[in-house]
């Protein structure tokens, strides 16, 4: 099933909170007094204000589309609130509802607004534990209604590239899915001195295989960022250090395709950078030792298990090669 997700038109607007009502009655009332399914209407279809503030754009909607029928629809009231999350009941339990919530999410986030809040009815209450919302505290009843409050705090949002590296305009949550086809930019950040060493870093322990070992700086980069700033970002996050961006080299870019998280590109950056180890000042979310190596030691590491495998530096010794006479 082929479905579309877009930002509400004005022409939307109506049509969409009528899809809405129509799917509170039929899976929310149920479970509420009869006075809330009078306040809904009245605070949705009929509430003229409230209309419109969608159609303008103030308050944000986006929609699902099948055929040219609105098919689902989310949307805030303001300040990070989601008002409603409904899809029609032919279509739900088929991926419309997360995807609509991922957009909303992603949206938000990029203006600025780090907590998101929607208060949960019974029916709707496991969807939002699932994708990642957490109670705010006990069920209430409020004019008919029963509701829970929860709260998310979305992570970094990331551009999704087409397969040629370019930015689509579309956006994910870090640790969502992506698409066939979707792509995001990875960074390595490998720092070079003048007596032939590396500056390598050790991961904190964050519950993956990688835990402990060694490697260089590396991470996503974020919505907006371009690649070198990307690469500047992550090594003064994680190592406390500013690179100059005159002495710095995009060396190769990988692709690497599709595995249980998506598909994305690796741009290995190569920076000269001489500066002492009592300068690093460590992430310690996201590294817990650093050291200068030589690339023998690297190797070596590598052939231990101390380094992350070469199998995610395919480019190493090609690189270390040419940096041997730099």
């Amino acid at each position: 099933m082929k479905y579309n997700i877009r930002q509400a038109k004005s022409d939307d607007v109506l049509s969409a909170f009528k899809l809405g009502l129509r799917v509170f009655t039929e899976f929310d009332a149920p479970e509420f007094e009869p006075e809330a399914a009078a306040k809904f209407r009245a605070d949705c279809t009929e509430n003229a204000d409230y209309i419109e503030n969608y159609k303008t754009g103030r308050h944000l909607m986006f929609i699902a589309v099948i055929d040219n029928e609105i098919a689902g629809l989310v949307n805030e009231r303001g300040s990070g609130h989601i008002s409603m999350l409904f899809v029609d009941g032919r279509y739900q339990r088929q991926g419309i509802a997360t995807k609509l919530t991922e957009r909303i999410v992603c949206e938000l986030k990029l203006k600025g607004i780090n907590l998101i809040t929607v208060n949960s009815s019974p029916y709707g209450l496991r969807f939002y534990e699932n994708f990642g919302f957490t109670a705010a505290g006990t069920e209430q009843k409020k004019d008919g209604f029963i509701f829970t409050s929860m709260v998310y705090r979305p992570l970094e949002i990331w551009d999704i590239l087409d397969e040629n590296g370019g930015r689509t305009g579309r956006h994910i949550e870090r640790g969502r899915r992506m698409s066939d086809g979707d792509y995001n930019l990875i960074v390595h950040v490998w720092k070079h001195n003048s007596k032939g060493e590396w500056l390598i870093d050790k991961r904190t322990n964050r519950g993956t295989d990688l835990d402990g070992k060694w490697e260089t700086t590396g991470g996503a980069a974020i919505a907006g960022e371009g690649s070198l700033t990307a690469a500047l970002r992550e090594a003064k996050e994680e190592l406390g250090i500013g690179l100059d961006p005159g002495k710095g080299t995009m060396f190769r870019r990988n692709v690497n395709h599709k595995d249980n998280r998506g598909s994305w590109f690796t741009d290995a950056w190569i920076f000269e950078y001489n500066g002492p180890i009592e300068a690093v000042h460590l992430q310690k979310e996201e590294a817990c030792d650093a050291m200068w190596a030589t690339v023998e030691q690297i190797n070596g590491m590598m052939e231990s298990g101390e380094f992350v495998s070469k199998k995610l530096y395919p480019y190493f010794d090609e690189m270390a090669e040419k940096w041997k006479a730099k």
